[in-house]
């Protein structure tokens, strides 16, 4: 099973030993859902009223 590769719609697989790759992964994988999406993470996600 393929665990790791350019699928847009799966997310990277975080293992014990990959983090600093997967972080910037991670961040690239959510921009390119949408930017929103990262700002979200960075300042915190507010209910719509």
């Amino acid at each position: 099973m393929d665990k790791e590769g350019g699928n847009v719609t799966r997310p990277p697989l975080l293992t014990n030993s990959n983090y600093d790759y997967w972080k910037s992964r991670m961040i690239a994988f959510l921009m390119s859902v949408d930017r929103r999406t990262w700002k979200a993470v960075l300042k915190g996600w507010d209910h719509p009223k």
